[in-house]
């Protein structure tokens, strides 16, 4: 584990970090050539996984059936900020009752929005879920820096 010294996260706080309403997730995959490939999605958070949602011919299902490693970056869009980063073997899982998949969509509600017919919509054309592993998560949260050596080095200790 990187230690960014006052500023690194507990577990606690990266549990409570991912459940807080409103963040996004930057997904990071592989591509055939291997270059890295990074998409914004909605993400569903159950205190021991992330859970992704796609419809089964985008992108991201076909590069993470292919090669299952994952870098997920989640992070706040405040000048002072926060993240947690995720590494890990993303696996498809069954979704019954699409179960998780509603449980990342209505994470994100749109506002006047007919929230049963935008379900039916967002089901239509099927949906696959991978479940990525927290369990290894880091996370940096600089409002817990108490000097501005901290915020600005915060894996350094101050020279004398």
């Amino acid at each position: 584990m990187i230690d960014l010294g006052e500023t690194t996260m507990t577990a606690e706080e990266i549990d409570a970090y991912l459940r807080q309403e409103g963040r996004f997730a930057a997904v990071g995959t592989v591509r055939k050539d291997g270059s890295p490939f990074v998409v914004p999605l909605g993400y569903y958070y159950d205190g021991d996984h992330l859970y992704l949602s796609s419809t089964p011919d985008r992108g991201l299902v076909k590069r993470l059936r292919r090669d299952p490693r994952v870098s997920v970056s989640i992070f706040d869009h405040e000048a002072i900020h926060g993240y947690v980063l995720v590494n890990a073997v993303a696996e498809e899982i069954e979704d019954p009752d699409d179960h998780y998949s509603l449980a990342m969509h209505h994470r994100y509600p749109k506002p006047g929005v007919d929230g049963p017919e935008h379900d039916r919509i967002w089901l239509s054309e099927g949906r696959v879920v991978f479940r990525i592993p927290t369990a290894d998560a880091f996370g940096m949260d600089q409002r817990k820096a108490t000097s501005v050596h901290a915020l600005a080095m915060p894996d350094k200790p101050p020279s004398a």
